[in-house]
């Protein structure tokens, strides 16, 4: 059945001085997204697999990263739309006319933990592996938040479940384009999970190079589906950076996996156990 969006972003609102002010279901999302990183690197931490990251350490590691994530995006959002930044140079902080792009924010991540991994002197690659599921789960829910917006719409549509987008002006029903995605990063965090008990993924990285490779290519599935302006042939800006990710996540991927495994050291317990063993 054909519906016609009529939701609002506000999760509530008071009218004041002529505007509506009130917090917002995109903003939520960012700190259910933020919640979910802290608590899982909180856990890491306390199983021992962030070296000698401390919980203390956390509040200043999530401020980075938080900074990343906001000043990144908003950067690439800024690049994106780049005759609007060019006009007004100010455009970059007016966080109220338009929102941030996955792809600044992740150069911004990933800026962050190369900085601080180097600082605290850690492994990288085991900080990135730890975030990549709440980052698959924040980018789910944050693709809800987009459809209470009632932005990123997609393109037109005679499909039964085809929404209206009054912000589109045409009265066109389109693909729920945000949703499509809300629902292949639930599958990339859950297939993060899977992976991470497996025995293959115990190797530094590994779960990067899989969160990088396998968003990139599910964005090139998707993103036909979004209403996009700008095209690099017969293929999207969007599919265009998704697909270079994805190279690089795939070959950082069959770098990694060639690597011989990691020698596990046997317990301490065993190894007295055993020269026991043998005088007796």
């Amino acid at each position: 059945m054909i519906w016609t969006h009529n939701l609002s972003p506000y999760i509530f609102r008071v009218h004041l001085f002529g505007t509506d002010i009130g917090p917002r279901w995109y903003g939520l999302a960012y700190v259910i997204g933020f919640i979910l990183g802290f608590q899982t690197l909180k856990k890491a931490i306390r199983a021992g697999k962030l070296g000698e990251l401390k919980e203390n350490d956390l509040e200043g590691l999530m401020m980075w990263l938080i900074a990343g994530v906001v000043l990144g995006g908003r950067l690439g959002y800024c690049l994106q739309n780049l005759s609007i930044w060019m006009k007004d140079p100010l455009y970059y902080f007016k966080f109220n006319q338009g929102g941030m792009a996955f792809f600044g924010g992740l150069a911004g991540v990933i800026l962050v933990l190369l900085i601080y991994s180097k600082r605290k002197n850690m492994s990288f690659a085991k900080l990135g592996d730890v975030v990549t599921v709440p980052a698959a789960l924040g980018l789910g829910i944050g693709r809800i938040a987009n459809f209470i917006n009632g932005e990123l719409w997609g393109v037109p549509t005679n499909a039964n479940w085809g929404v209206i987008f009054p912000d589109a002006h045409d009265g066109v029903p389109r693909h729920p384009s945000t949703l499509y995605e809300m629902t292949t990063h639930f599958a990339l965090a859950g297939f993060l999970i899977w992976a991470g008990k497996r025995s293959w993924t115990e190797r530094k990285g590994v779960l990067s190079a899989i969160f990088v490779t396998v968003y990139g290519l599910l964005r090139v599935i998707t993103e036909p589906f979004r209403q996009a302006d700008t095209f690099v042939g017969p293929l999207t800006n969007g599919q265009v950076a998704s697909l270079l990710i994805a190279l690089g996540g795939g070959i950082a991927l069959f770098v990694i996996l060639r690597k011989p495994a990691p020698i596990q050291e046997e317990p301490q317990e065993d190894s007295e156990k055993s020269e026991n063993f043998q005088e007796n």
